[in-house]
């Protein structure tokens, strides 16, 4: 927040003799006035830990103060031990804000003093709407150079890494990781990319203001982030998958949501390789239900491989092992699976498969026969192995 509105916060409270915060939309503190023995429990409660209570947000919610053209008198609440206090909405061009508190603990706030804080909470609005303006620009560019950022060209990338830099966008602390929010199903019209715009801003809150990108592509949405940043908030890509889920269901039409996530970069301009990973593991994600809702592109082992070839180079010529698999028994292709998965360990097969020991035997010898294929050679084995995995690359299980 800017120190503008900290200098006003502070003026209006020593002018006014008691204490002032401000919060945003969303009931979260944006600033606030040096705090005494003038607060109550809930006040201090905030500025402590930057967050309002949940059942303090459900009762604040009651009064409906994004709809106040006027300032608000809330009554004590001594359940959240909250004084009576006064909400005076922030305003701007017909844009809501946030409001001003002012607490009543001793003594009410008389009608003139509450006319200079709501000339104050004017000013507030203005400043809040010029940093909104400013940081819808910033955003714009940031998302301009973040397309340059992912291109094939690597003059392109290192000349927007140094812009984004020299002009405060984006200040990397170590590693740089990429995640894409892919939606699948039909393709994306303008209302989705709105919701998923939407999504890739609710997200970007949970991130230091420095250290996240983001845009929205023609079929997907990106995000970059640092690695410590993602370190400190590991909720951040299922948050991610939940609220463009929402958003996305809401345009009333069937979205399968995935979130990739991409290797940690050394550089903003290498960037573009976590980028394509992130890519690649909502390709997987889509492909195996294993790997849904959030893929990480470090966990996906031989899939990752298989993700960077085009679906028109998948090695198709082992399609025939596994199609007489599943065409003789599909029980079969998944004994065969577990089995190559689990390196040949029978006991671990059967347990999977909630059967006896002695019956797996049976079916490894029919795996042989149907497919021609010697468990016992490595060379043999990973071939099916490979197949097995195109198989679910390419949705054919």
């Amino acid at each position: 927040m800017t120190n503008e509105l900290q200098h006003l916060v502070d003026a209006l409270a020593q002018r006014l003799r008691r204490p002032v915060a401000i919060d945003d939309a969303a009931f979260r503190l944006l600033t606030y006035s040096s705090q005494s023995g003038d607060v109550d429990e809930l006040r201090k409660t905030v500025v402590l830990t930057r967050d309002v209570p949940p059942d303090c947000l459900t009762w604040l919610r009651g009064f409906e103060l994004s709809k106040a053209a006027q300032p608000v008198r809330l009554p004590a609440n001594p359940v959240l031990r909250a004084d009576p206090r006064v909400a005076i909405p922030v305003r701007c061009q017909g844009m809501h804000f946030g409001c001003l508190w002012l607490i009543e603990r001793d003594s009410a706030i008389d009608d003139a003093d509450l006319a200079v804080a709501s000339a104050f909470a004017d000013q507030a609005g203005e400043i809040l709407f010029r940093e909104r303006i400013s940081s819808e620009l910033e955003h714009a560019r940031s998302g301009e150079l973040l397309r340059d950022l992912i291109s094939d060209e690597a003059g392109t990338r290192i000349s927007a890494a140094a812009r984004l830099a020299e002009h405060g966008l984006f200040a990397a602390r170590g590693n740089v990781v990429c995640l894409a929010v892919v939606a699948d199903g039909p393709e994306l019209d303008e209302d989705d990319r709105l919701a998923l715009s939407a999504s890739l801003d609710r997200a970007a809150h949970s991130l230091p203001a420095r250290e996240c990108l983001r845009m929205v592509r023609p079929a997907h949405g990106v995000l970059v982030t640092t690695e410590p940043a993602l370190r400190h908030c590991p909720d951040l890509p299922r948050m991610l998958h939940g609220t463009a889920s929402r958003l996305l269901g809401k345009t009333g039409k069937s979205h399968d949501v995935v979130v990739g996530v991409g290797q940690a970069s050394p550089t903003l301009a290498d960037v573009v390789f976590s980028y394509r990973g992130a890519l690649q593991a909502a390709r997987v994600a889509n492909a195996v239900p294993l790997f849904r809702p959030v893929a990480e592109f470090a966990k996906l082992g031989v899939y990752g491989l298989l993700a960077g070839l085009p679906p028109d180079r998948l090695p198709g010529q082992l399609d025939s092992m596994v199609s007489r698999l599943l065409e003789t028994d599909p029980s079969l292709f998944a004994t065969a699976e577990l089995f190559l998965d689990r390196a040949g360990d029978v006991r671990t097969v059967a347990d999977a498969l909630s059967v006896h020991r002695a019956s797996i035997y049976p079916r490894l010898r029919r795996i042989e026969q149907v497919t021609g294929v010697d468990l016992a050679d490595g060379e043999q084995r990973l071939a099916l192995h490979l197949g097995i995995k195109v198989a679910r690359m390419q949705r054919l299980v």
